[in-house]
């Protein structure tokens, strides 16, 4: 026996321990050792006394190599020794002919042994992150390999035997120098998935067509110049990545995310027929370059956009133009530095501040920014900042897992009529590295003068800014530019009673064809790929927003604003901030004046029903989802909605409520500090936090909530860049279910705003000092159990953590524990009040660290939303059903969601908890719902929330049944 090395007392421990546990094995014969994780540098030759081993499991460790004797375990079937630092594997390994996973990840192995072969029964062979530049002919003996990883090694070529080609199903050998796939990959029949990416491919072979059961092929950073028309042969694809082969000038709105992004953030993958199509549409059906690119003109009010769009065009400065009231949108042809021309779609967007709101919808990727600033009010700096942090946000991508930022230009405007002004741009370039120029104009010409000030300079900078955008001049199948046209044809017919604003998916989808681009797949990627280039306005495959799919972007913003606009004019019965259905062609009329007539901003273009669609339903829907407005009551038979940026400046008077003695009696303060207060942050929350402020007050810049007889006041204070929240009566349990309700609203408010605009929690720690410390570090202080020190005016004090943020949070919630059950929400859009009910409930079990909560509210915009509720539906422990006639009416919720949710039942996956929101016979006769509890009940008996008194809560019913059944679950997956 090789006498051992010298071992230092840790090493020497880890051994005796591991020798303790194989001479223990030897003697049980239980099937599985555990060696993982001890910190072995070398393992006891007594393995080999271990005939009836089966699974070995010794990652993790520090072994340098393994000894003979492991060729002794006969039996061993599964043999773990990633991360270790093995340089070679002994030749014995060929006796464990029973071998059917060898996991060698992780180590500085540089070769295999030829006896690697004589393992007739391994399956699944794993060697990524080595040093290996070959792979033993010999591995061609393993008849049974179906899955070989040899990722992140240094193989120049591709292996020549990997097992029956028959046989193999997964192929990983990314992350290696392989230049070229020999024509033998057409011989691996049954090959479900294979990575080739970060090589060194320049081409495919054709018979790449023979594996017809390939479902994911991973071809990214590689050097391909083209494609084989046979791949198109491997008609059960997936999952098609090309990302990096510029070569192939693939844009990635056609490639779709990275497979990173898919991992990370539940992104669905790009069609494989899709990239496929518009790849080779271009080789058979001839191509030009797109030569067009979305410019948006983003600013404050009154700093010059429509000034600068005017000029730009070259049109004359007028003294009487007047503030954009919504969103133009005017082409301007550019001549460029190259020689061509190229079709710039100028926006210009409304600068007031209940606009902004908005904004963030149509800010599309891929785009070109200017961003203007003027000096009148001596804050251009921050203003530019502001802008630039939407356009970091909004106007980026990803390209090969990096973030690609829209390029920015900043204009200084008016930098001639009221004298010179500086912005940082020092600073601003720093931060904003996508900035590509900073340029001074001024549209006003001098006394007797007839060139705009900077304006020439301006093109010239935009036109360069566009030699960097390679999307700009990527080169188009000829039927995807066809589709094109005739929807901008559609869209700008010369007879105003001809033109489409928008267009049901299926008169899109005929467009489509008649241009010959065919199948759905190819015509959503075109819908998408028109999105981003701002011809159009595409909602996915959600048919839940009334077939109005495909959209005129004039329309919608301007249907948006008009009603923003025309309620700010002319609010029902005089009521600031309210829309009432039934007056909306009113609203509309008014709120249009000054419009441009000829691009959808006129009142016959929203009529109150087209070709069985519902446009105001439309409008209404978009102001809810896009958190501008909620609907409070009915009128007449038609909702009555409220737009909380609409409602009055001035603050309640004290006999209505009292905010001073509410603020010098608040038990519990917090406040979000800001840079810079971002537009319709308080709106936002007003909308998301509606139910719990009826019948208290609301205002412009503040609002009151209650939960059981706990009270919390939140308010802006724009001058000093704060919102600032007092709590104050009810129970310490109440103002901490209230408290995580406006926390758990302002971190999804902060969630959607750009990173630059998030503002900082604090919360103050010794009442009434008015010692505010932000809770990010106190929660740190917490975990290394340490008090924070506050100066007062007696000198320094030490104040415990735990209390101060017990006040906001229960401690439970912040410390790391196991999974939580996830709570799905399955309703129709129709019962959305009865969702805003129950959402502060679950807020509130969220904050508590008692679940995770998903609904179809919380898709990201531009998501494909069916499969992302399919995804969280499987994944839920509780299904909550809020039932009525409109719940049981939607084919979505009976076709596509119940039968999941009662398969999943059925099969003890998921609990139900059936709530009954008005009464419906269709779950009294459903043969499986019915059988099931609901709730709430009177006396035993079920009742329809609708059809409570209303000295009874019915929510509180829901509340108790929701935490009890959670209780249930929570103690099942522990005791699991």
């Amino acid at each position: 026996m090789t006498p051992l090395p010298p071992m230092s007392p840790e090493e020497q421990q880890a051994y005796d321990v591991a020798l303790e546990r194989i001479l223990t094995f030897a003697e049980t014969g239980y099937r599985r050792l555990d060696l993982s994780g001890l910190g072995l540098t070398s393992l006891p030759p007594e393995i080999g006394q271990c005939a009836m081993l089966y699974d070995l499991d010794l990652g993790n460790n520090q072994l340098a190599a393994l000894p003979p004797e492991i060729g002794e375990c006969s039996n061993l079937s599964t043999l773990f020794l990633f991360k270790n630092k093995l340089t070679t594997i002994p030749p014995e390994i060929g006796q464990c002919v029973n071998l059917s996973t060898l996991l060698l990840m992780y180590n500085r192995l540089t070769n295999l042994p030829p006896e690697i072969g004589e393992c007739a029964n391994l399956s699944h062979l794993s060697i990524e992150h080595n040093q290996l530049t070959e792979v033993p002919p010999e591995i061609g003996k393993c008849a049974y390999l179906s899955a070989l990883f040899l990722g992140y090694n240094r193989l120049t070529a591709f292996p020549p035997q990997t097992g029956q080609k028959a046989n193999l199903y997964s192929l990983l050998l990314n992350n290696n120098q392989i230049t070229s796939l020999p024509p033998e990959i057409g011989q691996y029949a049954n090959l479900y998935r294979l990575s080739v990416e970060d090589n060194q491919l320049t081409a495919l072979p054709p018979e790449i067509g023979k594996c017809v059961n390939l479902s994911a092929l991973f071809l990214g950073q590689n050097q391909l110049a083209a494609l084989p028309p046979e791949v198109r042969q491997c008609s059960n694809l997936g999952g098609l990545y090309l990302h990096g082969n510029p070569a192939l000038d693939l844009p990635d709105s056609i490639l779709g995310p990275t497979w990173p992004e898919i991992q990370g953030d539940n992104k669905p993958p790009a069609s494989p027929k899709d990239i496929l199509d518009f790849y080779f549409s271009r080789l058979e059906q001839g191509e030009r370059p797109l030569n067009e690119v979305k410019l948006l003109l983003v600013g404050r009010g009154e700093v010059g956009k429509t000034s600068l769009s005017r000029a730009l065009r070259g049109e004359a400065f007028s003294r009487e133009q007047r503030e954009t009231p919504g969103i133009e949108i005017e082409p301007w042809a550019l001549a460029c530095p190259e020689g061509d021309k190229v079709t710039v779609h100028l926006w210009d967007f409304a600068g007031q501040e209940i606009a902004h709101e908005t904004h963030r919808y149509f800010l599309t990727e891929r785009s070109l920014y200017v961003v203007v600033v003027d000096g009148r009010q001596d804050h251009q700096t921050e203003d530019a900042e502001y802008w630039l942090e939407h356009v970091k946000k909004y106007g980026s991508h990803k390209d090969g897992g990096s973030d690609v930022e829209s390029p920015v230009i900043v204009v200084l405007n008016k930098s001639a009529s009221p004298g010179a002004y500086e912005v940082e741009e020092s600073m601003l370039r720093r931060k904003f590295p996508n900035i590509r120029a900073f340029v001074r104009t001024d549209c006003q010409p001098p006394d007797g003068g007839t060139e705009a000030m900077g304006i020439v300079a301006l093109r010239q900078s935009i036109g360069a800014a566009l030699s960097g955008m390679p999307d700009v001049r990527r080169m188009w199948p000829a039927p995807l530019l066809k589709v094109k046209q005739r929807l901008i044809a559609l869209a700008t017919a010369p007879d105003p009673a001809a033109r489409r604003h928008f267009l049901r998916w299926r008169d899109y989808t005929t467009e489509c064809a008649a241009c010959g681009v065919t199948g759905a797949e190819s015509q959503q990627s075109l819908a998408r790929q028109l999105h981003t280039l701002g011809a159009m306005l595409y909602y996915g495959d959600d048919a839940r927003l009334q077939d109005t799919r495909v959209l005129n972007p004039n329309w919608v913003a301007n249907g948006l604003y008009g009603l923003l606009l025309g309620v700010k004019a002319l609010p029902h019965a005089g009521n600031a901030g309210q829309l009432w259905a039934g007056e909306i062609d009113k609203v509309l009329e008014k709120g249009m004046e000054g419009m441009d007539r000829e691009r959808g901003a006129a009142l016959e273009h929203y009529p109150r029903e087209r070709e069985g669609v519902s446009v105001h339903g439309f409008l209404l829907e978009l102001l809810r989802e896009r958190e501008l407005g909620f609907r409070f009551s009915t009128v007449a038979g038609q909702a009555l909605y409220l737009l909380p940026g609409l409602l009055p400046l001035n603050e309640p008077m004290v006999e209505e409520y009292d905010l001073g003695a509410h603020m010098k009696g608040a038990e519990v303060r917090s406040r979000y500090v800001y840079e810079l207060l971002p537009a319709g942050l308080l709106s936002r929350f007003i909308v998301r936090t509606h139910v719990l402020s009826e019948r208290l007050p609301r205002w412009q810049r503040g609002v009151v909530l209650g939960w059981g007889e706990a009270r919390a006041l939140v308010v802006t204070e724009s001058r000093r860049q704060r919102l600032e929240v007092y709590l104050l009566g009810g129970t310490a349990e109440e103002r901490q279910n209230l408290a995580g309700i406006v926390r758990s609203n302002m971190k999804a408010i902060h969630n959607d705003l750009p990173e630059g605009l998030r503002g900082r929690e604090e919360i103050d720690v010794s009442p009434p000092h008015g010692k505010y410390e932000p809770v990010r570090e106190l929660e740190q202080l917490e975990k290394e159990g340490k008090p924070v020190q506050i100066m007062t005016a007696e000198g320094s004090l030490e104040v415990a953590v735990t209390p101060a943020l017990e006040q906001v949070q229960p401690a439970a919630a912040r410390r790391e524990e196991p999974a939580r059950p996830k709570v799905f929400v399955s309703y129709s859009h129709k019962d959305t009040a009865g969702m805003d009910v129950l959402r502060n409930y679950l807020t509130v079990l969220v904050e508590a660290g008692k679940i995770g909560v998903w609904w179809d509210g919380m898709i990201r915009a531009g998501s494909e939303w069916n499969p992302t509720i399919q995804k969280h539906l499987e994944e839920a422990d509780l299904v909550i059903l809020l039932m009525s006639d409109e719940f049981f009416e939607s084919d979505y919720i009976t076709t596509k969601e119940l039968p999941v949710v009662l398969s999943r039942h059925a099969a003890k996956q998921a609990e139900i908890l059936p709530v009954l929101l008005s009464h419906t016979a269709s779950f009294f006769i459903h043969p499986e719902l019915h059988k099931i509890q609901a709730v709430p009940s009177i006396k035993c008996t079920l009742t329809a929330v609708s059809a409570f008194p209303e000295a009874l809560n019915a929510w509180v019913l829901v509340n108790v049944a929701l935490k009890g059944m959670i209780q249930e679950i929570t103690a099942r997956q522990k005791g699991a």
